[in-house]
């Protein structure tokens, strides 16, 4: 990375460093996660605007230093800022982007994971579904960041799975396990109808604008969301913060 870069990227949070200065997280499309210092941005006639709202996307131009980046310019290309007022996919957003600020090393660029992440904002704007889409999203994270779920062999014996009613979904194993190889039920085993198995297999396979808006029974969606809890806790030792919250919000 240069002393002076431009990049794009999308800002994950920020917290106030003194009267009229900010520091911020962004999720860069050329450098990764990297933080930085914005000068003047709290004043009420800042150059920065509305740029420096968390899930907006922007280009910026930053200077690197020792400890942090300062940000001297800013151009909003969209925001997800305005749909704050649904509460419920503010609180969704923000499950997101929990997850992508933890689970990314800083300073260590990702493209791909950074199309998918602006993409869900993209989309989760005027999504039908959008439960649906940030569960799909998180599947497709887990992929991307070298835990990709095994569905289609027992992650046991390495047998083709058999088409049946329901399956075993082993948490502790990463995927599917076949009934003759079920150990003893914990709680890292969830018995998945049909039904789930084809469309978490699906998930992985085409992107998220082929994936939403689509119709999807409650039961399912809670199956699906249980899920990605119990794989978050398990593969990365993280909770989300923001789940109480959601419970909270009328959809």
């Amino acid at each position: 990375m240069n002393r002076l870069f431009r990049t794009e990227g999308i800002v994950l949070k920020s917290i106030k460093l003194n009267e009229a200065d900010k520091i911020v997280t962004i999720f860069t499309k050329d450098f990764g996660r990297i933080k930085g210092i914005v000068k003047g941005v709290r004043k009420t006639k800042s150059q920065f605007g509305s740029s420096m709202e968390n899930f907006t996307i922007i280009k910026l131009l930053a200077f690197k230093g020792k400890s942090f980046n300062t940000i001297s310019q800013s151009e909003i290309i969209q925001s997800f800022f305005p749909q704050s007022k649904d509460l419920f996919r503010y609180g969704l957003a923000i499950q997101c982007t929990e997850m992508v600020d933890r689970l990314l090393v800083e300073e260590d660029p990702y493209l791909e994971l950074y199309e998918l992440f602006k993409n869900l904002l993209l989309l989760l704007k005027d999504e039908q579904n959008p439960v649906l889409l940030v569960e799909s999203f998180k599947w497709k994270l887990f992929a991307l960041l070298g835990y990709q779920p095994e569905l289609n062999r027992c992650t046991s014996c390495h047998h083709l799975v058999k088409k049946d009613e329901y399956y075993i979904f082993d948490i502790s194993r990463g995927g599917i396990c076949c009934l003759q190889c079920q150990r003893e039920t914990g709680s890292f085993q969830i018995r998945i109808s049909d039904y789930l198995l084809r469309l978490l297999q699906r998930v992985l396979m085409v992107d998220l604008e082929k994936i939403h808006n689509k119709d999807i029974e409650q039961t399912v969606l809670s199956e699906f969301g249980k899920i990605n809890d119990l794989f978050l806790s398990y593969h990365f030792e993280m909770e989300s913060r923001s789940r109480h919250f959601l419970k909270s919000c009328p959809q």
